[in-house]
């Protein structure tokens, strides 16, 4: 295989790995939240439900035609070919940018890998729907900026319960009450959770001696 095949094979598997990104993304929030129950997933699994539900509604408010090359499944070359999802790729991954952008803003912290990651995530997606001929660059920049708005709102109303899920998944609350052990109890007290040791097994008691009220010997003449 020369140079030119390789390069030809791997910017195939860079717009095969694009294409389903987003259906990626809406599995892996969805397993998330299923399996390992935490609500962070299940936040952003019910975001990514919204913001198709709006990108729905407008498409068929302003009667939107798909462009054949954009499809998740099939190409445009065929004639049989299937969206599947509402919004398009750029707007998804731009609405999770943002979404996780917003978070670092709100706690003033800087986190630097899923930044730097969730910026190349864009920067790939934005490229490979330019270069297949599903978008154009001002189409491309315009559901950067629709997305990033609805992730920002998005996380504007949710942010309480994110970061009170973040808080959960850092301690031992969710590792212990929130997955079903039976052998466990929690408490709270005021803004903290205290995890207790219930044995399955009740301990018997121990029984008391009782008083047998003798107060001493006495020996008899």
């Amino acid at each position: 295989m020369d140079i030119v095949n390789l390069i030809k094979v791997i910017l195939g598997v860079l717009h095969t790995f694009v294409r389903f990104l987003p259906l990626g993304i809406y599995f892996f929030a969805y397993l998330a939240s299923v399996l390992f129950k935490d609500r962070r997933a299940g936040i952003i699994l019910g975001g990514l439900v919204v913001n198709d539900i709006i990108g729905f509604t407008m498409k068929k408010y302003f009667k939107f035609e798909p462009n054949a090359a954009c499809a998740i499944f099939g190409s445009k070359d065929s004639g049989n070919t299937l969206g599947f999802l509402p919004n398009t790729h750029t707007e998804v991954i731009s609405f999770l940018t943002a979404f996780f952008y917003s978070n670092m803003w709100h706690k003033y912290q800087f986190d630097l890998i899923p930044f730097v990651f969730l910026f190349l995530m864009l920067l790939l997606t934005s490229w490979s729907r330019v270069s297949i001929g599903c978008k154009k660059i001002k189409d491309v920049f315009f559901n950067v900026v629709v997305g990033s708005i609805f992730g920002m709102l998005f996380y504007y109303f949710v942010r309480k319960h994110y970061m009170k899920a973040e808080e959960e998944a850092k301690g031992t609350g969710q590792n212990v009450c929130d997955l079903g052990y039976d052998n466990y109890k929690c408490s709270e007290i005021r803004d903290g959770t205290v995890v207790m040791r219930d044995p399955e097994e009740k301990k018997l008691k121990r029984e008391e001696p009782e008083d047998s009220g003798d107060e001493g010997w006495y020996e008899t003449a």
